[in-house]
């Protein structure tokens, strides 16, 4: 099945859940409401024609200062092995209330990358079993990954570091 069969396929059983469907050099993409994720999510993976078994990977997008609304996104990428096929689902998140519900129970593979998404972008994932910190320590303030984060907030030193050039000049060459 092509890119765009599948894309259309999509966008036909689904009409009141998709938002919108791309094909950026020749890939399948389909743009999906939060309250929509789970019931789409199923339809690809349940779907006989289209059998997405295999999430790839969940990532989060900042568009903050971006002329786009809204300001993050979700990015599914979903892979068939016995089609060979795949496709991204992008789902806009609201800055006010950024939430997303979880698709764990369809593919297992998402709860680290989900919990991720939660510790770096502060996307809150609806119905996950571990909603907290995974990379930051528990007591972290803020998201690291939010174009808005400060990127520093005290002044580093290096003065500890050796000047190694002048180390190598002083170094003999080892003997056999």
């Amino acid at each position: 099945m092509t890119s765009e069969e599948i894309v259309e396929k999509v966008k036909s059983s689904l009409t009141d859940a998709i938002q919108d469907t791309a094909l950026p050099q020749g890939d399948a993409v389909i743009f999906v409401a939060p309250d929509c994720l789970q019931k789409v999510a199923a339809f690809l993976k349940d779907d006989p024609s289209l059998k997405f078994d295999y999430l790839s990977d969940v990532c989060g997008v900042d568009y903050l200062n971006e002329e786009r609304e809204p300001r993050f996104e979700a990015v599914y990428i979903l892979y068939s092995i016995d089609h060979q096929h795949s496709i991204r689902v992008r789902v806009g998140i609201d800055e006010d209330n950024p939430s997303v519900p979880t698709v764990s129970e369809l593919w297992k593979g998402a709860l680290y990358p989900e919990q991720e998404l939660f510790d770096m972008f502060g996307i809150h994932i609806e119905g996950h079993p571990k909603n907290e910190r995974l990379i930051m320590p528990k007591e972290w303030s803020g998201f690291p990954l939010r174009k808005d984060y400060p990127l520093t907030t005290e002044t580093v030193t290096f003065s500890h570091n050796r000047d190694f050039k002048s180390d190598l000049v002083k170094s003999k060459p080892p003997t056999r």
